[in-house]
């Protein structure tokens, strides 16, 4: 399994400008952010189609 390649930190430009009372989006901020978002499954997930789930089986059956 190959891994995947590191992220790299660009070099700051000296043609841009950042504007007053604003700060670069720290890692530890992103990271937190990150955190904070509900989680979800890495591969689309199959559809639970057995038991008392199936859409195709009568429910009222089973009561």
């Amino acid at each position: 399994m190959k891994r995947k390649a590191l992220p790299t930190v660009a070099a700051p430009d000296p043609d841009q400008i950042m504007m007053a009372g604003v700060a670069p989006v720290s890692v530890g901020e992103r990271l937190g952010w990150l955190a904070e978002q509900p989680m979800q499954p890495r591969r689309e997930q199959r559809p639970l189609d057995i038991g008392f789930w199936d859409p195709m089986r009568n429910q009222i059956e089973m009561f």
